[in-house]
């Protein structure tokens, strides 16, 4: 049996430091949180995930922002949207 793309790929990783900010290409909405705290905003919405929390970003024509919480390194696996992922 054949699998997605998406199945087989290994998740993006990121690591910001305190102060750092990254804009979540809109591509990516499957998140992982495996060290530190995360401070996500999508839409006006603010979300806050601790190790090892996941969560799927709802879909949107905007960037989510995510910043480190409580001065520490955060370290993130991020997936693509199984939608827009060509197989």
């Amino acid at each position: 049996m054949l699998q997605r793309y998406s199945e087989l790929a290994a998740p993006d990783r990121i690591i910001l430091m305190e102060n750092e900010v990254y804009r979540l290409p809109q591509t990516h909405r499957e998140i992982q949180v495996l060290s530190g705290m995360a401070w996500i905003t999508v839409d006006k919405q603010d979300i806050i995930l601790q190790s090892p929390e996941k969560a799927s970003l709802p879909p949107s024509k905007n960037f989510a922002v995510i910043s480190a919480l409580n001065n520490m390194p955060l370290i993130l696996a991020v997936w693509p949207d199984k939608n827009q992922v060509r197989t």
